[in-house]
């Protein structure tokens, strides 16, 4: 579906004569969130264009991991999701390392009608076959296109121009869904871009090959140097992995931490892994990328703007994962756009709904997350509490199975987090 395009006269938007190209809805980023905002809406008749500032096959830095909520998420979609997935390495449990080297598993069985556990998958591979439904189910996707500012505010419409850096185009929308990432460009011109830092990730990662013992697990190795945050090996395939290290934005800068040098140093030092890196060799430079976790930003709606994935800080802060959030604040977007355009109303007030409605999805679970993670960075408590937490639910994992399972699910978000907040797990977690 390609939206009708129309002249303007000159120097009504402060440039030469130029054409509009018109849509209900713009969206600015071709990613998770912004595809399936598109998808949903173009299978409803409402006329989309989707902005990706990359050129196509760019590959975004991720972990590279789809845990079980993103994979339900998607076979949700029909999509013929199941086409894409057999690509990636499906994984079964969580192996949990300590700096001695010893570890304990937990697998998260695999059985029909139960939830699945998760699947690696390179993002480019992931967004390449996104963007590829969202043009099937009708929008219009322009890559190379950069958004740079807000024209004019109309009364049911907004104007907008973008670049590819060689010309310029207008764009009138009902709506535009801000989908371009955690230092979005959309919330930056609607006035929007305001960060909590403290509750930022920093986070860098690098493709390794030659590693040995790869299983289809994720190994996880909280660092008692490095709290709250973690290192991470997400297997892709028998000899390749993305090794990664994750923390705080507001423990970096308090501690000087400079990631990339962390990363390099924990794959030689630590006693069990950097035996089975001996002969691995890095693939491409170790990259790296600020996550916006959930609660980083306040204002996720404006006037004629939405705020999605990574633009709304819809990174579990436990986890890390910002996939499944993208996709969800799509969906819910979505809902909200259809009533928006309904009724004709695209004010604050009437896009205010966004805000609640996200809040009370999200809140349960990422706030669980925020309020544990926000208590491991405390510069007194965190690290002697992180690590004694650590070393009872590593000892209740090793001796208790169905508590490893629990564990593995807290962590993926496959289970309620408020739940182990509660006297009784703690109980359990503190008395074994």
């Amino acid at each position: 579906m390609t939206a009708p395009k129309e002249r303007i006269p000159s120097g009504r938007a402060g440039r030469s004569t130029q054409s509009i190209s018109n849509s209900d809805v713009l969206i600015v980023g071709a990613g998770p969130a912004g595809c399936v905002a598109g998808i949903l809406l173009a299978r409803e008749g409402i006329r989309t264009i989707i902005l990706e500032k990359a050129p196509p096959g760019y590959h975004k830095i991720c972990g590279d991991l789809l845990g079980g909520r993103s994979l339900l998420f998607l076979d949700g979609l029909n999509i013929d999701w199941t086409s894409k997935q057999d690509e990636g390495l499906l994984i079964e449990g969580i192996q949990v390392h300590d700096e001695k080297g010893l570890k304990s598993v937990a697998y998260l069985e695999q059985k029909p009608g139960k939830d699945p556990v998760g699947t690696t998958l390179r993002r480019d591979l992931l967004d390449g076959f996104l963007q590829q439904k969202a043009v099937e189910a009708g929008c219009e996707l322009l890559h190379g296109m950069r958004f740079q500012e807000f024209v004019d505010r109309e009364d049911n419409a907004v104007l907008c121009r973008a670049s590819t850096g060689a010309e310029d185009r207008l764009f009138r929308a009902k709506l535009v869904f801000g989908a371009d990432g955690a230092w979005s460009t959309t919330a930056r011109a609607a006035g929007m871009f305001k960060r909590d830092s403290e509750v930022m990730l920093l986070a860098v990662r690098g493709y390794y090959r030659g590693i040995e013992g790869l299983r289809n697990t994720i190994e996880l190795y909280p660092l008692s140097n490095l709290q709250p945050g973690y290192a991470w090996v997400i297997p892709l395939s028998a000899d390749v992995a993305n090794v990664g290290l994750g923390v705080r934005a507001d423990v970096c800068s308090r501690d000087r931490v400079r990631l990339r040098g962390e990363l390099l140093r924990f794959v030689s030092e630590h006693p069990g892994l950097s035996r089975r890196m001996k002969n691995a060799k890095l693939e491409g430079p170790v990259q790296g990328w600020p996550l916006a976790a959930y609660g980083s930003v306040q204002r996720l709606s404006g006037p004629h703007v939405l705020l999605l994935g990574d633009a709304g800080a819809f990174i579990d802060p436990m986890s890390g994962e910002g996939v499944f959030g993208a996709m969800q604040s799509a969906w819910i977007a979505v809902d909200v756009a259809r009533e928006a355009i309904r009724r004709g109303v695209f004010t604050e007030r009437s896009l205010a709904g966004y805000d609640d409605r996200c809040r009370r999805f999200f809140d349960a679970d990422f706030g669980s997350a925020a309020l544990v993670t926000g208590l491991l960075a405390h510069p007194a408590l965190g690290k002697p509490l992180a690590m004694w937490g650590l070393k009872q639910v590593e000892k209740n994992c090793l001796m208790d199975p169905d508590y490893a399972r629990m564990i593995a699910g807290f962590f993926t978000g496959m289970y309620p987090r408020k739940r182990f907040l509660r006297l009784k797990w703690l109980a359990r977690t503190i008395f074994a």
